[in-house]
């Protein structure tokens, strides 16, 4: 009698003991679903702020250039970029003038170039009149990715590229770039966020011209 009772006994602490091992599992599911959400809702409160921030302080008729600082200066550490630049397209003299590039710390001049030479990932974003996305270096060597002269002599060169083209119609009047050093940097959320302050620029260079 005494070890059938024993069994017996044992039987519901087991399913206790199931039933609380359940629930914990259940409970650490749920605090890890409440932190990515927790995550997510700060990245969106995040980028609500930096597109504010962007209406509030891009205004049309300062000169291209300062556009292009402003917005550097709004996000390039919320982006986490290595590299940024803003190039207008002369579609009649076929030049591409690079108003603004910023890379290595600080910002450079860079030389035009005509835009039928086609040598680059600018002149394949103005052409397609579509946002372009490289995700490594290896695949933006293989697409035209050109060099500068500073990443030849350093040898810091950004892996994930993202250009932005700017306007409406046949030919775009430039396009944003986005470069950091990380492969696969700028995830689908992080492009739209790209292409909106794009749409903001666009519309500030529309009323400048």
């Amino acid at each position: 009698m005494g070890l059938f009772g024993s069994k017996d006994s044992e039987a519901p602490q087991q399913a206790a003991e199931g039933r609380l091992l359940r629930a914990e599992s259940q409970a650490a599911a749920l605090t890890t679903r409440l932190a990515e959400t927790g995550e997510l809702l700060r990245h969106l409160d995040a980028d609500r702020t930096l597109l504010l921030e962007a209406l509030e302080r891009l205004r049309p008729g300062l000169p291209a250039a300062d556009l292009a600082a402003t917005l550097l200066d709004l996000c390039f550490k919320p982006l986490g970029l290595a590299c940024f630049f803003l190039a207008l397209a002369d579609w009649e003299e076929d030049l591409l003038t690079f108003a603004f590039y910023h890379e290595a710390g600080c910002s450079r001049l860079h030389p035009s170039r005509r835009l039928s030479g086609r040598s680059g990932l600018s002149e394949r974003v103005l052409e397609s009149r579509q946002p372009l996305y490289v995700r490594t270096l290896e695949e933006g060597l293989a697409s035209g990715s050109l060099l500068t002269a500073a990443e030849r002599a350093t040898g810091l060169v950004p892996h994930s590229w993202y250009g932005v083209p700017l306007g409406w119609g046949e030919h775009p009047m430039g396009l944003l770039s986005f470069q950091s050093f990380q492969t696969d940097a700028f995830p689908p959320e992080r492009r739209r966020l790209m292409d909106a302050l794009g749409r903001i620029l666009a519309l500030c260079l529309a009323q400048s011209r």
